[in-house]
């Protein structure tokens, strides 16, 4: 059995990591408030947005490579993945993680395709650079993302669909349902699919005769706000998650480390408390065979 002295040192090592777990609880917590007020905030532009949906739906539009579907074999596909570039928060990272290996398996399965792979956040990349290499620079996650951050995605993703470099763009990232659950999708973003982004109620717009920009560039226009749009939603998303798991991660660390000091603290009693009954046997015993 330890001693007193091991006792002692584990308690005030478990009190030490209790104090660590619980601060961080807050500051994810204080963070989690404002990501939250974030997340809507763009719903006057998608409401704006998803009325010029009947542009996209006219039959002029409907042979552009933004709307033709992908080819059946061969095809090259550009995997957004979206993670988070810190751990401690439970499942987070592994449900990304997870996805992408499903992804590569069910596209191998139906034909060989080159899939390479756009990283935004490190433990994401640090989980499956062994397997799935990439050639692009790996971006980090930003705990507020902004509009600026989505844009410059958004472009990198637009040049290279442009420049026939890929022909499908898809994205995996976490979706924030509520503070304790987190649902990870796989979504394509080009061709256009309909990005994901909430769905809100809009009203119709007219349709005018426009004269300039010509019709591609129409349409390349608007699939590009719709990809900066979804983006966006995802890394606020997946921010806004993160954080929601660190809370709960740390939350249940702090509960088991206060169970953890309960059972120790009650050990510690029993052994002093063995440590008194033979002391005392011994002062007993030692009065006795003096008598």
């Amino acid at each position: 059995m330890p001693s007193l002295r091991e006792f002692n040192e584990r308690l005030a090592s478990m009190a030490s990591m209790r104090r660590v777990t619980s601060t961080m609880k807050l500051v994810a917590g204080s963070h989690l408030h404002r990501v939250q007020t974030a997340l809507s905030k763009p719903e006057p532009f998608t409401r704006s947005l998803a009325a010029l949906v009947p542009i996209l739906r006219q039959p002029k539009f409907l042979q552009s490579r933004y709307a033709l579907p992908p080819p059946e074999t061969g095809s090259r596909i550009l995997l957004v993945v979206m993670s988070a570039d810190r751990g401690l928060c439970g499942g987070f990272n592994t449900s990304v993680v997870r996805a992408v290996r499903e992804f590569e398996a069910a596209q191998a399965a139906r034909s060989p395709k080159k899939i390479d792979h756009l990283y935004i956040g490190q433990k994401a990349y640090a989980a499956l650079k062994g397997d799935y290499p990439t050639r692009m620079r790996v971006m980090p996650a930003v705990p507020h993302p902004d509009v600026s951050d989505s844009d410059y995605v958004a472009k990198v993703v637009m040049r290279a669909f442009r420049w026939k470099l890929y022909d499908e763009v898809w994205l995996i990232s976490n979706r924030f349902v509520n503070s304790m659950t987190n649902d990870c999708r796989t979504e394509r973003l080009l061709p256009d699919a309909r990005p994901p982004v909430p769905k809100v109620e809009a009203e119709p717009m007219p349709l005018p005769r426009i004269i300039e920009p010509n019709d591609e560039t129409l349409l390349e226009n608007v699939i590009y706000l719709w990809i900066q749009l979804a983006l966006y939603y995802a890394m606020l998303h997946s921010a806004t998650g993160e954080l929601a798991a660190r809370v709960m991660a740390m939350d249940n660390s702090t509960m088991n480390l206060n169970m953890m000091e309960k059972d120790l603290r009650t050990q510690r009693n029993r052994a002093r408390q063995a440590a008194i009954t033979n002391e005392l046997t011994e002062i007993v015993s030692g009065a006795e065979a003096l008598n």
